[in-house]
C-alpha cells in the first residue's frame, strides 16, 4: 500500500510535468519570440507566447479570416469582419520578434516587437493583449483619425 504522502507526491510531480508541457509555442520562421528576453515560466505566459504567434503569423500571412479568431470577443461586434479586414494595414512583414512582454495587470499586458520589412528596415510597435475566460485576446486598435498622441502612434 502507498503512503498518503508518497500518493500526494506522485500525483503533485504528474500535475506540474502536465502543466509545464501543456502549451506548446508553434515554431514558425516569421514570428519568433527574444528569448534572452521573454522566459515564460507560467502556463499563462506561454499561452501570451503561442496566441502571439499564431496571430502575426497568420497576419502577416494575409489569412484574416484567422487572425480575426484572436481579436477580443467584444470588438468583433463593434468591428464586423468584413470592416476588420478594410482597416487592416497590409504591411508586408518579413519577420515579427516578440521582444517584450510587460504586465500592466494580471490580465492585461503590452507586448514590444520588432518587425522587419527587410535585412536593412525594422521599427518596434506595442501590442496590447487581454486575457479573457482562459485565454489571450488581442486588442484591435485601428482609428480613421490620425494618433494624437506618441503612446497612441506605437499601438498602430
Amino acid at each position: 500500500m502507498i503512503s498518503k504522502t508518497l500518493h500526494i507526491f506522485i500525483i503533485s510531480t504528474i500535475l506540474l510535468l502536465i502543466e509545464g508541457c501543456s502549451i506548446r509555442i508553434p515554431t514558425v520562421s516569421d514570428v519568433i519570440y527574444n528569448k534572452k528576453n521573454v522566459i515564460a515560466k507560467k502556463r499563462k505566459e506561454r499561452l501570451l507566447i503561442k496566441r502571439f504567434v499564431e496571430y502575426w503569423h497568420y497576419r502577416q500571412n494575409g489569412d484574416f479570416k484567422n487572425s480575426w479568431k484572436y481579436e477580443l470577443p467584444y470588438q468583433k461586434y463593434v468591428i464586423s469582419y468584413k470592416k476588420y479586414k478594410a482597416l487592416i494595414s497590409n504591411t508586408p512583414a518579413k519577420k515579427t520578434v516578440l521582444e517584450k512582454i510587460i504586465y500592466l495587470e494580471p490580465n492585461l499586458a503590452i507586448i514590444i516587437r520588432k518587425i522587419y520589412k527587410n535585412k536593412n528596415s525594422s521599427f518596434m510597435r506595442k501590442d496590447k493583449w487581454i486575457y479573457v475566460k482562459d485565454n489571450w485576446y488581442h486588442k484591435f486598435y485601428q482609428t480613421i483619425f490620425p494618433p494624437e498622441t506618441k503612446e497612441e502612434a506605437e499601438f498602430q
